[in-house]
């Protein structure tokens, strides 16, 4: 009693004489869950405890990056404190949504049109697709029961990592397809690839196939992170292939 147990049924039987049993295993597991509990909890509050103060540093730098009589040294040094904090904010901003996630709280569901929140999605990373001329293109249509803030979180995590991981000049396929029993969402990208023995762990929070290559492109570690969490929201599954040099595909079924 006020307790949490796990318990597995494992089946016994005997080659010769075909009797047999069952094995019930009842494993008390109340401090394993209050220490995940305590972990999520403190990965909340630290969020929220470093969100004012990141978001007093990003004002003070704007505001003296807006003067007129700075010097090219002094401008360097605060474009440089700007860029980190808005770094900081994504950071913190996805931990928050992560937090959130976590709890795996019930939310309204409305049907949303998976090809809206694409094209919402598009016009989001426009600016960045523009830069590298990473060409973005919708076909199909999806239709589920969701909550839209999820599903765009969802769709804009994965289609910014394939902006962000593609070649000059590349290209990302949103691909959605329906029918009475699935709907289907993939994201391909023609990009860098990641080699196979990176993909187990890619939904891992913080987990960085090139370092260098994430900090270069404002990446927090946590964006499969949170696409992973979404999808066991939904019962959803998630597959992901991938290899060098050809690109990186992504593909969730939601079950309806």
């Amino acid at each position: 009693i006020g307790t949490r147990q796990s318990i597995d049924l494992v089946h016994i039987a005997e080659k010769v004489g075909g009797s047999m049993a069952n094995l019930i295993i009842f494993t008390d597991i109340t401090n394993e869950k209050l220490i995940i509990k305590q972990k999520s909890d403190f990965f909340a509050n630290a969020s929220h405890e470093l969100k004012t103060p990141i978001t007093v540093m990003r004002g003070h730098a704007e505001l003296l990056l807006s003067k007129d009589n700075l010097s090219e040294y002094d401008k360097k040094h605060i474009e440089r404190i700007h860029k980190e904090t808005i770094r900081l904010s994504s950071l913190i901003s996805d931990m928050l949504k992560l937090s959130n996630l976590e709890s795996l709280q019930e939310d309204e569901k409305i049907e949303v049109g998976l090809h809206n929140v694409a094209k919402e999605v598009v016009t989001e990373l426009n600016d960045t697709a523009l830069e590298k001329k990473v060409t973005i293109a919708i076909t199909g249509e999806a239709t589920i029961l969701s909550n839209p803030k999820k599903m765009f979180e969802l769709i804009e995590n994965l289609c910014s990592n394939a902006v962000n991981y593609n070649n000059e000049g590349g290209r990302v396929d949103i691909i959605l397809s329906d029918n009475d029993q699935f709907a289907t969402l993939i994201v391909a990208d023609n990009g860098i690839g990641i080699e196979k023995e990176h993909l187990p762990r890619l939904c891992e929070r913080f987990y960085r196939v090139d370092k260098s290559h994430s900090k270069k492109t404002g990446g927090t570690g946590l964006g499969l992170a949170i696409v992973k969490h979404i999808c066991a929201l939904y019962d959803a599954d998630l597959t992901i292939h991938s290899d060098i040099g050809i690109g990186t595909t992504v593909k969730i079924v939601f079950t309806k």
